[in-house]
């Protein structure tokens, strides 16, 4: 089979790219996916194979390491970046056999690993397990949208409703007051400041419920994707937030080394990180001082860790906050948001590819860190 031929078994019969160097082998390989009734699509280096994505996106990727032009760990990252690939499952062919060999291409998500040379129904066992897997984080992945939709409106109904009573009780009383003259100054002031408070947490619900609702109706961000540098990314986002942070108190620093870039959504990566700040900021203890922005790399992913010195999270509360619309002793918190933020930052991070994880101890702090792709090298 060419390099840019994909078979036409069947139109519903899923497609797995078979990216070999050598050709024997990827006939071979080729021959066994036909006969069990897939789609498959050639090619003998990463830079083909990335030819041939541009055109069609296969189910599955079968990749050698080592290969001319571009190497199978190459292609994975600039899949791992790519907007409509990053969820690809791959699995790697390679006659390398050692233990720091499957543990590198372990760590940077492949789906599986066979050492060649390999048994076809090893081979077949492999490509099954994969695409099943796939399958399962789709349906997953919907039935979470579902939830969501789901909680949205069950968080309308009550979020929206404590600052519409402010607005509407005090706008009320300063309507049923017949005689102006028993109206001071301050007795205006203070029902105009109630009303502008209430006004404001309802646009900025709004807000957060529309950007939201913008993300979930988005099936990827290619038109927003840009090359971004790290620094100029966290110094706009510490620069939105530093009037917060002053009149709590707080000094917003970034330590370390922070020179990396990264392909991603300028707009929402902003507003994601401006969402992590103002939550650090919003559950700091009185004697909260400090909050640190770091950058971390980890197996072809960056990590923008935001951690501060407030209030922290018990551990059996970390995983509920993993959640969309999840928030720490709800019924007790006066901070109004359901967790908006937290769902708004995550949808951010898997729309990217990437991910959210938190670090916290109960009483000294936490560590939010937002994972994304690393931008290739090329």
């Amino acid at each position: 089979m060419s390099q840019s031929a994909i078979s036409t078994e069947s139109a519903h019969s899923p497609l797995i790219m078979v990216v070999e160097d050598n050709p024997a082998m990827n006939r071979a390989i080729c021959d066994v996916l036909e006969f069990n009734e897939f789609r498959v699509a050639s090619a003998f280096n990463g830079k083909d194979a990335l030819d041939l994505m541009a055109i069609q996106r296969p189910n599955l990727v079968l990749c050698d390491i080592m290969m001319p032009q571009m190497d199978g760990y190459t292609l994975l990252q600039h899949t791992r970046s790519d907007i409509n690939l990053r969820t690809l499952p791959f699995i790697f062919l390679t006659a390398r056999t050692s233990t720091e060999d499957r543990r590198r291409a372990k760590s940077i998500g492949i789906e599986d690993y066979l050492t060649k040379p390999f048994d076809p129904d090893d081979l077949l066992v492999s490509v099954h397990n994969a695409l099943r897997r796939a399958e399962s984080v789709a349906l997953e992945t919907q039935r979470q949208l579902d939830e969501m939709r789901n909680q949205i409106v069950a968080v309308l109904q009550h979020e929206f409703r404590t600052p519409l009573t402010l607005v509407l009780g005090y706008a009320e009383f300063l309507q049923e007051t017949t005689d102006l003259n028993e109206l001071d100054l301050e007795d205006l002031r203070t029902s105009a400041g109630a009303i502008l408070e209430g006004g404001h947490r309802l646009q900025k619900l709004i807000e957060g419920f529309l950007l939201l609702a913008d993300m979930q109706g988005r099936a990827n961000l290619e038109s927003e994707v840009e090359l971004l540098d790290c620094l100029d990314l966290l110094t706009k986002a510490v620069g939105d937030m530093i009037p917060l942070a002053e009149a709590a108190n707080l000094k917003i620093q970034i330590v370390g080394e922070v020179a990396c870039r990264m392909l991603g959504s300028e707009r929402y990566l902003r507003d994601a990180l401006k969402r992590m700040l103002d939550n650090a900021i919003r559950y700091r203890r009185p004697e909260s001082a400090h909050v640190w922005i770091a950058v971390v790399q980890e197996a072809g992913y960056t990590g923008i860790s935001i951690q501060d010195e407030g209030i922290g999270i018990p551990p059996a509360v970390v995983l509920q906050l993993s959640q969309p619309f999840a928030q720490v002793d709800r019924r007790n918190r006066e901070t109004p948001g359901a967790g908006l933020s937290l769902a708004l930052i995550q949808q951010v991070a898997r729309l990217h590819g990437g991910d959210l994880t938190i670090d916290s101890e109960y009483g000294k702090g936490s560590a939010f860190t937002l994972w994304l792709p690393t931008a290739p090298s090329q």
